[in-house]
Parts: C-alpha cells; sequence; structure tokens
C-alpha cells in the first residue's frame, strides 16, 4: 500500500480505480451498491487490513527519529496487487452485506427480495475479516541460535530433571 504510483512496482491502482472497477461488475449483476458506497467500502476496509498488517504507525509531527510516518488511506492511496487480493473478497463481501440489507428494506415497500439475507452476508463477511486478519499479518523470516554451552540448561538439568524424576 501506498500514497504514490511510484512507490509500488505492481499496483491495481488507486482504491478509487478499484472502486470503479468493482462497481462496473456489481452494476451488471443488478447490485442496488453506489459508487460512492463501494469507495467508502473500500476505504475502510483497506484501513482495517492496514491496522492489521502493521502498515499504520503515527509518529509524532516532532519526531525526526520515526521511520515509518502516519498512513492515511483515502480514495487515492495506491493500492497493490498483492494487497488487493487480500482485502477483494472482504470488500465484495461488505459490498453483498449492504445489498442484502437494502433489499430487506424494500421488502416493506413491497419489492420482492433477491439474493442473501443480511444476517448470512454478515456472517460471509464477519467470515472474510477474519481470513484477512490471518493473511494480513507480515512478519519478516527470522532465524533463533541458541549457543551449545547455555548456562540455564545446567540449571534445568540439575532442578528440573532430578525433581521430576524423584517423583517418578
Amino acid at each position: 500500500m501506498s500514497t504514490t504510483s511510484t512507490d509500488a512496482h505492481h499496483v491495481i491502482g488507486s482504491l478509487q480505480d478499484a472502486a470503479e472497477e468493482l462497481y462496473e461488475e456489481l452494476v451488471t449483476t443488478g447490485s442496488s451498491v453506489m459508487l460512492t458506497d463501494v469507495v467508502k467500502i473500500m476505504i475502510v476496509n483497506t484501513k482495517k487490513y492496514a491496522g492489521w498488517s502493521g502498515e499504520l504507525q503515527h509518529c509524532p509531527k516532532d519526531d525526526a527519529s520515526c521511520v515509518k510516518p502516519l498512513l492515511v488511506i483515502d480514495a487515492s492511496t495506491v493500492l497493490g496487487v498483492d494487497d488487493w487480493l487480500i482485502i477483494e473478497p472482504v470488500v465484495r463481501a461488505h459490498c453483498d452485506l449492504v445489498q442484502a440489507r437494502r433489499m430487506e428494506g424494500a421488502q416493506n415497500l413491497g419489492v420482492q427480495p433477491a439474493g442473501m439475507l443480511s444476517s448470512e452476508a454478515l456472517q460471509y463477511y464477519k467470515d472474510s475479516l477474519e481470513l484477512m486478519k490471518r493473511e494480513a499479518f507480515q512478519c519478516q523470516p527470522f532465524s533463533v541460535e541458541v549457543p551449545e554451552n547455555n548456562a540455564l540448561d545446567e540449571f534445568f538439568k540439575d532442578k528440573f530433571w532430578s525433581t521430576t524424576w524423584q517423583k517418578l
């Protein structure tokens, strides 16, 4: 995720661009979700993704030692392809939830409901969020080296093993 198009090598475009593509697809399937709704949904869920992936960090304005400034997420934020692949199912599920709620609201006006119930769509959205939480977690690979001659080994060997074997 980036605030400029030059920071990422493989980009899907801005959140606005991705929302417009998704909106065009949704309109052809009969969805009542509007472009402004899709943009808001993109921003909300991208913020969640960025928070879970560790992309957001608040740095005070007067702190020059801050390595990673606060990332502002709006419609112009550029989204990488790898980020979009993680966020897209959540955005689609959120759009389905908005559509389902609208259909249930329109039912009171005599419109015949179609598609998912809002309870089904809500569960689908929650499941998508949980999956995104797991996929968003990023950690650089690391290794742990244990020294050959560790003083704690002797401590535990003497204390732990002797008392354990005495009890058996």
